[in-house]
């Protein structure tokens, strides 16, 4: 019997019914039951249990979040050594040239923000803290993808394939290489409305040893960024930032 693939249902199902107060809370008993497909009787039971542990608060009837949440994604957030090394730098970067930043890193084959800043002229979010996005539609998940064995890319498109989400999205696994070898060529990744219509992204990896720790990030309307100069000045400030947090990692 292969144990790895094991798992526990009752588990399972109250992450699910955790997600689902994440995504619609506050909210109900009959509303989760019903998201769930699971009988009110079987809901209660996980709701009281994860309430009982102080995971969720009941208040008038409706469950939300609990506060222990933040001391979780607290305690993963520092726990990742591009975070510690790189949030004063993107910080820095993002009061520079005044628009979204993003600190990514791969994690179970998806791009995984781990801190993101929105600056005052920002028009929209791009990507949230914690959001998961499939790499080959984003500038941050390309850049890591360019430094990565070619075995592991093939590992990660093969588990979450090339879901096409614009007209501009690299769908091919030929298309997606010739892109990466752009990326490596250039030190500089682009997401020209891939993932979003009307939003662009450029990003760089962050490499230690060889390896990609994750990429760094701006992001913003794409009337802004497709202007030569802008792009030209974006691209620079990305490179220095990367490089400083490049060099904070060999003296620590």
């Amino acid at each position: 019997m292969d144990t790895d693939s094991k798992t526990i249902g009752a588990v399972e199902r109250s992450f699910d019914i955790v997600e689902v107060i994440q995504r619609r809370g506050p909210i109900g008993v009959s509303e989760v039951a019903d998201v769930v497909s699971l009988p009110k009787s079987t809901v209660y039971t996980h709701l009281n249990t994860l309430t009982s542990a102080g995971y969720l608060i009941k208040e008038d009837g409706l469950y939300r979040l609990s506060c222990q949440y933040l001391q979780l994604g607290a305690t993963v957030q520092y726990s990742i050594d591009l975070y510690r090394q790189g949030k004063e730098e993107v910080d820095e970067l993002a009061a520079e040239v005044e628009e979204r930043t993003n600190l990514v890193i791969e994690e179970n084959g998806l791009g995984t923000c781990v801190y993101a800043t929105n600056s005052s002229n920002s028009t929209q979010a791009y990507m949230n803290l914690g959001e998961q996005r499939p790499m080959h539609a984003t500038a941050t998940g390309k850049a890591i993808l360019a430094h990565l064995p070619v075995d592991r890319v093939d590992d990660i498109v093969e588990r979450h394939g090339l879901e096409g989400f614009t007209e501009q999205t690299i769908t091919s696994r030929d298309g997606l290489e010739e892109e990466l070898a752009k990326i490596r060529d250039a030190g500089i990744s682009f997401d020209n409305e891939e993932s979003v219509d009307g939003l662009c992204c450029i990003a760089t990896p962050v490499i230690v040893d060889d390896h990609p720790l994750g990429s760094i990030s701006v992001s913003g309307p794409c009337s802004q960024f497709k202007r030569p100069d802008r792009r030209d000045e974006l691209c620079e400030a990305l490179r220095n930032a990367a490089n400083v947090i490049q060099l904070d990692f060999m003296l620590t």
